[in-house]
């Protein structure tokens, strides 16, 4: 093989690689390490790794242990929960799409919550954004007296952006569809500091509840 071929066939190899491979990511990145103090004597730990692949996947373990003032170590602040999650976002134009598996395992208490996410949000026109997302959780209960359960949930929102109103409509079904729950909410900025906000839960039946609040805020 003459000079100028071996050339050539280590160039085409380097652009291969370059463009299959992905690019090393730094150790201090990819750990997860988050120690908090969350009173005196109770301390909590949270240890983990992310993986440099498409999907943005991480896993770890929530450790934290709690002591009396004798030095006698409290049972209920004991904590050992493993994690995994795994998130999917992308982007297209005004067009953003995100999908969510997240699995946490409390190995103390014998329970398990598995959720499953996807969310998009799109601009409709120049002023008027719409969003949807739709989950679904299924929690084991383990030997606790709480029964294991099923939620579904669907949500809508409507937002303009020069006005900052917002409409939202959510529907949450649970035990396999057996209970139905629906909340219809909005969010309407009156002034700099100042919100108006309304909620109406279940309007679909003939006792509906509604919330009126207006709030206002004061920074320093």
């Amino acid at each position: 093989m003459s000079f100028k071929s071996k050339r050539a066939l280590r160039g085409v190899l380097g652009l291969l690689a370059s463009v299959s491979l992905p690019q090393t990511a730094k150790a201090s990145d990819l750990m997860i390490w988050s120690p908090v103090k969350l009173a005196p004597r109770t301390y909590k730990a949270t240890l983990g790794f992310r993986l440099p692949m498409a999907w943005e996947m991480s896993a770890g373990m929530d450790l934290g242990l709690g002591g009396a003032a004798n030095g006698r170590i409290v049972r209920s602040s004991r904590l050992a929960t493993f994690w995994g999650r795994a998130i999917d976002d992308h982007k297209r134009f005004s067009t953003v799409w995100r999908r969510e598996v997240a699995l946490r395992v409390d190995t103390v208490n014998g329970t398990g919550t598995l959720c499953l996410e996807r969310s998009r949000s799109w601009a409709v026109w120049n002023n008027l954004d719409m969003s949807t997302s739709r989950s679904l959780n299924v929690n084991y209960a383990g030997a606790r007296n709480a029964g294991n359960s099923i939620a579904a949930t669907h949500a809508v929102t409507v937002a303009v952006p020069w006005t900052g109103t917002s409409i939202s409509a959510i529907g949450n079904l649970t035990d396999a569809g057996s209970i139905f729950s629906s909340t219809v909410s909005l969010q309407q900025p009156l002034a700099p500091n100042l919100n108006f906000s309304a909620s109406f839960a279940d309007p679909q039946t003939f006792v509906p509840s509604g919330n009126f609040r207006i709030d206002y805020r004061i920074k320093w």
